[in-house]
């Protein structure tokens, strides 16, 4: 284990044992304002910064930083809205929530940081450990724990229902995995029965396009070319996930790679506790993937900056 890898359990692996988070005291709001303040100054610099080691540098002080902040007591009422560039995503029943960030390594390669707080007046924060590149021959079938996560910016959180008595979640992920391709994620997360975080659960039952049932399906991956914009989200008003078709195309360097064709399929919750495929649920398909023209002078980035500098 490399001594950066240790510098990051070391950090993030703090646990104590106390009560539910009170409300926050003026002291202690003001303590974390500040912090919030310093973060995201790390957090710029650790975006936008053109050296590689100036960016690592500030990654690695933003997480013993962001550790020294939590470690305030009630911390976890502190919603941390301020600080772009990092997610921060709550469940609903309030008990816990996730933080995590990229870090553009070098021009194809991409590294996630993250933890998962729980509701505790006294932090309690579990570490997540990329080990992506580790998982990249079977991604959709593996199961995990935060020790040997995927890797991804989460961006959604959402109770997806009871399987096998496991009470799991839906994690909404973003992945810039490369310099031409990128990820979306549908990941399932629940606590197992000695209270580990897990990643991974067969509840999907999805087929491929000749109609074979994908067994052990424990996560829906998407990645496509990096000019495409690609959809992945929870309809509210149907209760279904809708995510797009994606097909193999030639990319404007003439390689293989996956564009969304106009269709899309949507997972419907059945009484087994699985989520369900129904393909092409809108009638629209293009001849041909198209290759949309990315607009430079409205795409934000990570910090919500525009190239006009909004």
């Amino acid at each position: 284990m490399n001594r950066t890898l240790l510098f990051l359990i070391a950090l993030f692996a703090v646990s104590g044992v106390s009560a539910q988070a009170a409300p926050l005291s003026p002291a202690e709001q003001e303590a974390l304002q500040t912090a919030e303040a310093d973060l995201l100054r790390l957090s710029y610099t650790m975006h936008t910064d053109s050296s590689d080691e100036a960016r690592f540098v500030a990654c690695k002080t933003l997480i013993r930083d962001l550790v020294g902040a939590l470690k305030t007591p009630n911390s976890f009422n502190y919603d941390f809205s301020g600080l772009e560039g990092v997610k921060v995503i709550t469940s609903p029943d309030s008990t816990f929530r996730f933080f995590s960030w990229e870090l553009h390594v070098n021009r194809d390669e991409y590294r996630h940081y993250g933890a998962i707080q729980f509701n505790e007046r006294d932090l309690k924060l579990v570490p997540l450990i990329d080990r992506g590149n580790q998982l990249r021959q079977n991604p959709e079938t593996a199961i995990t724990s935060n020790e040997n996560w995927l890797g991804y910016v989460v961006y959604k959180l959402m109770p997806a229902g009871v399987f096998e008595g496991k009470k799991y979640y839906f994690l909404f992920g973003y992945d810039r995995y490369a310099a031409t391709s990128r990820q979306k994620l549908l990941d399932v997360f629940y606590f197992d029965a000695s209270g580990t975080p897990t990643f991974g659960l067969p509840v999907f039952v999805t087929y491929t396009p000749e109609g074979h049932l994908l067994e052990d399906r424990t996560r829906l991956l998407l990645q496509y070319n990096a000019e495409a914009s690609v959809a992945l989200r929870y309809e509210e008003e149907t209760g279904r996930i809708v995510y797009e078709n994606l097909i193999i195309a030639r990319g404007q360097d003439g390689s293989p790679t996956n564009m969304p064709d106009g269709s899309y399929h949507a997972l419907e919750l059945g009484k087994d506790g699985r989520w369900h495929e129904i393909s092409k649920i809108f009638s629209h398909k293009y001849e041909a993937a198209p290759i949309p023209v990315p607009n430079s002078s409205t795409k934000a980035d990570l910090l919500g900056r525009t190239s006009e500098g909004g």
